[in-house]
Order: C-alpha cells, then structure tokens, then sequence
C-alpha cells in the first residue's frame, strides 16, 4: 500500500512537471513571435521597414533586444511606453531616421500630439515619410 502512494505521488509530481514545462515553453514561442505577429498584423498596409523599426524601438523602449517582446497595434504610446510630446517626436525621428526615410519637418512634427495615441496611428503617421517618392536618395 505504502509504495502505491509513492508511486502515485512521483507520478502526480512528473506529471506536474511535464505541465509546468509545456507551459513555459508555450509562452517562450509564443514570445518569440512578437515581430513575427505585429508585422502579420500589418502586412500589406505599410512598408515592411516601417513596421521593423518601429517595433525594433518601441521592444527597445521597454528594454527588448531580442523579437520575443509583444506589440499592440492599441497600444497607447504615452501609457505604454512614455512617449509623449518630446519623446515621441523623438521616436519619429529616429525610427525614419534608422530607416533611411525622409525626416518629418518641424511643422510636420506639430502634427503629432493631435493624431498619434496608439501604435498604429503612430504607422499611419510615418508611412508617408517611407513612401519612395519621399526617401532619402
């Protein structure tokens, strides 16, 4: 009787292992493709430069370096990731500067604390500046 319990417990404890592990490894590949999802979000829509870099600096805003962080197109940029006013026409800046598009000029940047909230207002934003008419040559 006595080894039955045991035997009972080591397999309730492999089986709780095994659990744990799957999960882990679920949420690692689900991590793992954050770039791979936010651009299937937007393919189609933007230049596929665009949607890198603006999650390659939005990941690094929250200290990502590798494509495991997830980005949401809702998500708000000043309550996410601080970037408000300044910060965020900072982030414009570099994120077409990175890209080799055209730089927004400083009454273009006015526009910003009227039409950019989320991610995504902030692509539809820059895609103009990434358009081939208007990249630097």
């Amino acid at each position: 009787m006595r080894l039955t319990v045991i035997i009972a417990v080591g397999v309730l404890l492999v089986g709780l292992l095994a659990l744990v592990r799957a999960r882990r490894l679920t949420r690692e590949s689900i991590e793992r493709d954050g770039l791979s999802r936010f651009r299937d979000h937007f393919r189609g829509r933007y230049p596929e430069n665009l949607v890198s870099q603006v999650y390659t600096y939005l990941a690094e805003q929250h200290g990502a370096v590798e494509p495991h962080y997830i980005v949401n197109p809702q998500d708000d940029l000043a309550r996410v990731y601080g970037l408000a006013d300044l910060d965020l026409e900072d982030a414009v800046l570099v994120i077409a500067d990175r890209a080799g598009a055209r730089l927004p000029r400083a009454n273009e940047l006015d526009e910003l604390k009227t039409r950019v909230q989320s991610v995504e207002d902030l692509l539809v934003y820059l895609e103009p500046y990434f358009r081939p008419e208007v990249v630097k040559g």
